[in-house]
């Protein structure tokens, strides 16, 4: 399969689990312990997709790596995933979404600080303008 088509999958189903964790966290679960239940899951299925596929090499791991992506797990899968459940539960899934989606900006910007990468800077300028002119619309 083309990336293209691994991308709108991945867009389709990104799309489709909010709707799955407001239904999952409407019954008054802590967002704490969605979290983790949400967490348990992916490490399930890797599991499982690790173990079918043979792909799991030891050597690969060294400190740097784990820890870099410990730290990514850690933030991406705890903090802002806590941070998530939270603005579902206060404004919606219709709202939240479109905001957090705005996180390709948050990339560009820490790219070029921590890992230099160039990019054009007349694209961003104008992305972001419509991106915001987006957000405003879908907030009204």
């Amino acid at each position: 399969m083309n990336g293209i088509v691994y991308a709108i999958m991945a867009a389709v189903l990104w799309g489709f689990v909010p709707i799955l964790d407001k239904l999952g966290i409407s019954e008054g679960m802590s967002i704490y312990t969605a979290t983790l239940i949400r967490s348990i899951g992916a490490v399930i299925v890797m599991s499982l997709v690790l173990a079918a596929s043979g792909e799991f090499k030891a050597q690969e791991l060294n400190a740097k790596s784990v820890s870099l992506l410990f730290a990514a797990g850690a933030i991406a899968g705890g903090i802002a995933m806590i941070v998530y459940f939270t603005a579902i539960q206060k404004i919606g899934v219709s709202k939240t979404i479109p905001v957090t989606s705005v996180y390709p900006l948050f990339t560009v910007i820490f790219s070029a600080m921590l890992l230099k990468e160039s990019f054009n800077f007349q694209n961003v300028i104008l992305g972001t303008m419509l991106i915001v002119a987006g957000l405003i619309l879908i907030q009204r």
